[in-house]
C-alpha cells in the first residue's frame, strides 16, 4: 500500500519553483551586470551638450572639464567591456555636468542681480538728485 502525502508533494513543487527562481535571478542577476550602459552613455552625453555654457563659468569650468574627462573615460571602459566602470563613469559624468550647468546659471542669475543693484542705486541717485532740485525750488 502507498501512501500518497499531498503536503509533501506540495513542499517539493515549492522547493522546486524557488530553485529555479533563485538560478534564473542568479543567471539573469549576473547578466545584468555585464550589460553596456548604453543610456547612461546617452544621458551623460546629453547632459554636458546642455552644460555647454558652463565651459564660460570660472566655478562651472572645472566641473565641466571632468565631466568631459569622465565621459571618454567611459567610452574606454565601454570599449574593453568594463561595463560596470563605464556606467558608473558615465553617471559621475551626468552628475559633474549637472552641477556645471547649476553653476553657471547661477553665476548668470549672480551677474544680472548686481547689474539691477547696480541699477537700483542709479535710480536712487538720480531720485535723490530730482527730491534735492524741487525743494530748493520751493
Amino acid at each position: 500500500m502507498i501512501i500518497y502525502n499531498k503536503g509533501a508533494s506540495f513542499m517539493a513543487g515549492k522547493i522546486s519553483i524557488l530553485f529555479t527562481g533563485t538560478l534564473a535571478v542568479l543567471i539573469f542577476g549576473g547578466c545584468a551586470g555585464s550589460t553596456p550602459p548604453v543610456q547612461d552613455l546617452k544621458i551623460a552625453k546629453m547632459a554636458l551638450l546642455d552644460a555647454e555654457e558652463a565651459k564660460e563659468s570660472k566655478r562651472a569650468r572645472d566641473y565641466f572639464q571632468r565631466a568631459q574627462k569622465e565621459l571618454i573615460e567611459a567610452q574606454k571602459k565601454m570599449e574593453t567591456k568594463a561595463y560596470e566602470e563605464a556606467g558608473e563613469l558615465a553617471q559621475k559624468a551626468t552628475a559633474d555636468a549637472r552641477l556645471a550647468k547649476v553653476l553657471a546659471e547661477n553665476d548668470a542669475l549672480q551677474q544680472e542681480a548686481e547689474a539691477l543693484e547696480g541699477e537700483i542705486r542709479r535710480l536712487r541717485r538720480e531720485f535723490t538728485t530730482i527730491e534735492e532740485e524741487g525743494s530748493d525750488a520751493r
